[in-house]
């Protein structure tokens, strides 16, 4: 009713040039572009939090406000503790998988997006709290000026053979955020073993290998996966590779 009241107004004074956002639900920004609160910017007006359901042509919804088509690819465009979820946000941990997980940080749990295995959630980050200067032994905890961050600790310079990436003292060999090279990823599904990435299955209820009748499935050669140890990951896995 009230819309249609607006509309009405708008149309016997349409001389004045009613704007669209004059009877868009829950009023107009001002003129800094702000809303009342609790509402939130949508197309040329304002609307309550989550009533938002169309967007100009090149905008996406997204946490409930009308955006520029690919500005929720940026985490930053959405709110403290919410990540990415398709075309919108959502709480860290709460993103169903079929809206997409990050395929390199990100692995599906349960039917939802959760950081892989070896990485701990701060924010709406996936970090590696072992070797991230920025979370070093733990989220919000930075190593002070030039300091890296080896094992959860912070020093001035690696150990070998670990050696400096982004911050962090990490072993090539068997990083998996660092493979062989400095930034290079593995996949979430896969593990670094010797520099290389290679596809992993984890061994549940063993602490170490060997882990008997563990990796008895046979790989495309019929030969039996092999038990390896994870520095990564902490525990054991089966892999189609030899072990370091």
């Amino acid at each position: 009713m009230r819309r249609l009241r607006a509309l009405a107004l708008c149309l016997s004074a349409w001389l004045s040039a009613c704007s669209v956002a004059e009877y868009t639900i829950g009023g107009a920004a001002d003129s800094a572009g702000s809303c009342p609160e609790g509402q939130v910017v949508c197309g040329d007006g304002c609307a309550p939090q989550g009533e938002c359901d169309d967007c100009p042509e090149g905008q996406v919804r997204c946490d409930g406000a009308c955006v520029a088509a690919g500005a929720c690819d940026d985490p930053g465009a959405c709110p403290e503790g919410q990540v990415v979820c398709g075309d919108g946000c959502a709480a860290a941990d709460t993103c169903a998988c079929n809206d997409a997980c990050d395929s390199d940080l990100e692995a599906c749990d349960g039917g939802v997006c959760v950081c892989r295995p070896g990485l701990t959630r701060c924010g709406s980050a996936c970090v590696d709290i072992r070797a991230d200067a920025a979370h070093c032994d733990g989220c919000g905890s930075p190593c002070a000026g030039a300091e890296l961050c080896q094992d959860g600790a912070c020093i001035a310079a690696c150990d070998a053979p670990k050696q400096a990436c982004g911050g962090g003292c990490v072993d090539l060999a068997s990083d998996s955020l660092h493979c062989g090279d400095c930034g290079d990823l593995c996949r979430a599904d896969e593990l670094c073993l010797s520099g290389d990435c290679e596809p992993y299955s984890v061994i549940d209820g063993c602490d170490s290998c060997p882990c008997v009748e563990a990796c008895e499935s046979e790989d495309s050669d019929g030969e039996d996966l092999q038990c390896c140890d994870s520095p990564f990951l902490g525990g054991p896995v089966c892999v189609d590779a030899d072990c370091p």
